[in-house]
């Protein structure tokens, strides 16, 4: 396991690190966004794309699994705040899988709904791509996409941001900002300051576990590396 940044505040991520197949790097110190690597046989993957300190994180977690950015397959974003795609420049040509719904936050043509990543972007502009500047895959349903024996489903859970969108890969479900964990609070759903509509987020986070396939689920973590494990179901 790699940090960009010292004491960053984690939670459970060692139930995902898998040495050698699979690594996390954090960005942004204490507030600890998440960038994950895995290898498949058709290359590797990177699920979002931090913060400050990104260029080291990225280049980090790839390293700890024997790869390099030109091995990179595809990227998956589970948001587009500012604090998860940082590292875009870095992944110019690969396919970066995105909800459509977050395509204009993430181009800068919309800002965000939560009071606190308005104000950020009003007090420093973001270093936010162009349209054009990515090969985006938008996602507007449930998808899957296959990398030879793995496979990354993809499920659209809007509220935290229009786009936001949960992955499920080897179990372990990224489900963005649309859960978060804090130290004396404990588990809960999405940040209201953060977040656009907190209602439409619980709403799209209750349907998400009615439609999972039982038993494909053992580890959630939010991206800000923070994970629990899944009790499985009676």
């Amino acid at each position: 396991m790699t940090f960009a940044l010292t004491r960053p505040i984690t939670h459970g991520v060692a139930l995902i690190d898998d040495p050698g197949r699979a690594a996390i790097s954090t960005t942004t110190g204490a507030w600890a966004s998440m960038v994950y690597a895995a290898r498949t046989d058709s290359g590797a993957i990177v699920i979002d794309l931090g913060w400050t300190g990104t260029e080291r994180a990225v280049r980090g977690a790839l390293y700890d699994i024997g790869a390099s950015r030109e091995d990179v397959a595809r990227v998956f974003i589970t948001h587009a705040h500012r604090d998860h795609v940082a590292g875009w420049r870095q992944v110019g040509g690969v396919p970066v899988v995105i909800g459509a719904g977050d395509i204009a936050l993430l181009v800068g043509d919309r800002a965000p709904e939560g009071w606190v990543p308005r104000l950020s972007r009003r007090i420093r502009q973001p270093d936010l791509p162009a349209r054009g500047d990515l090969d985006l895959v938008p996602v507007t349903r449930d998808t899957l996409f296959v990398l030879g024996a793995d496979t990354v489903f993809a499920y659209p859970v809007p509220g935290h941001t229009p786009g936001s969108t949960a992955y499920v890969f080897r179990g372990i479900l990224f489900v963005g900002d649309a859960m978060n964990w804090r130290p004396f609070t404990g588990w809960s759903g999405a940040r209201p300051e953060m977040s656009d509509d907190v209602t439409e987020s619980d709403r799209s986070l209750a349907a998400l576990w009615r439609r999972l396939p039982p038993g494909s689920v053992r580890v959630v973590c939010t991206a800000h590396a923070k994970c629990r494990r899944v009790e499985p179901q009676p």
